[in-house]
């Protein structure tokens, strides 16, 4: 079975209608994963999927994390990172972190680091590990 990777532009369209061959071509495609075919998802594209379903598209919080959590749960879709992933999403739940700050911290501690500094006030205060640099 062939495994094939997915740009953002591909998984938009999955949650999106807004080019509606496009929207059908995406559709056709993941009626098939599992099938004939698994995908790879970055962890690139799901920040990229945040903003673009966030600020292009007017998804809020909530219906961002459904649609990352479908991909969680699709069988025959390999996301990269997919425990960073789930621990991101448990952080965006309980503390109404934004994604893909969640993410990064997360994707940080992996490596090894104490803490990730940002300017981002709200995270700081929102994701443990996230400290404001000062």
């Amino acid at each position: 079975m062939n495994m094939f990777g997915l740009d953002t532009n591909v998984v938009l369209r999955l949650f999106v209608k807004d080019d509606p061959k496009q929207h059908q071509a995406a559709l056709r495609f993941g009626a098939e994963i599992g099938k004939s075919h698994t995908v790879f998802v970055t962890l690139i594209t799901l920040i990229e999927l945040d903003w673009a379903l966030r600020s292009q598209y007017g998804y809020d919080r909530k219906q961002v994390m459904i649609a990352v959590q479908k991909l969680l749960h699709t069988r025959g879709l390999f996301v990269e990172g997919h425990d960073l992933v789930v621990k991101a999403l448990r952080l965006v739940e309980k503390n109404n972190a934004d994604f893909t700050d969640a993410l990064i911290a997360c994707r940080s501690a992996s490596e090894g680091c104490t803490v990730t500094y940002t300017f981002d006030q709200k995270a700081a205060r929102k994701i443990a590990g996230m400290e404001l640099l000062t």
